[in-house]
C-alpha cells in the first residue's frame, strides 16, 4: 500500500517518530487509524446521546466556575489521550 501525505502531515509523522513514542512511520499511521476507528465506533453514539440530552433538557446558563471545571476536565482528558499509545 502506498500513502501520500501533505507536507504538513509528513512533518507531523516524522516528529512523532523523533519524539520516541513510535518506532517508525508505520507505527504512527497504525495508531492514527486505530484512533480513527475508535472515534467512529465510540464517539458517534456518545455524541448523539449528549446532543439529545442537551436538546431535551431545560436551558441552564453556566457560571464561570462551571466553565472552568469543564475546561480543566477537558484538558486532562486531552492530555491522557495524547499519551495513551506513547511508549516511554
Amino acid at each position: 500500500m502506498k500513502v501520500t501525505l501533505t507536507e504538513e502531515l509528513e512533518t507531523l509523522v516524522k516528529e512523532k517518530v523523533r519524539s520516541g513514542c513510535y518506532a517508525d512511520e508505520s507505527d504512527v499511521l497504525r495508531d492514527a487509524l486505530r484512533a480513527l476507528e475508535l472515534r467512529d465506533d465510540y464517539e458517534s453514539p456518545a455524541l448523539e446521546a449528549a446532543l439529545l440530552e442537551g436538546v431535551r433538557s431545560p436551558h441552564r446558563p453556566y457560571g464561570k466556575s462551571t466553565l472552568n471545571r469543564i475546561r480543566k476536565t477537558a484538558r486532562k482528558e486531552h492530555e491522557k489521550s495524547c499519551f495513551r499509545f506513547c511508549v516511554p
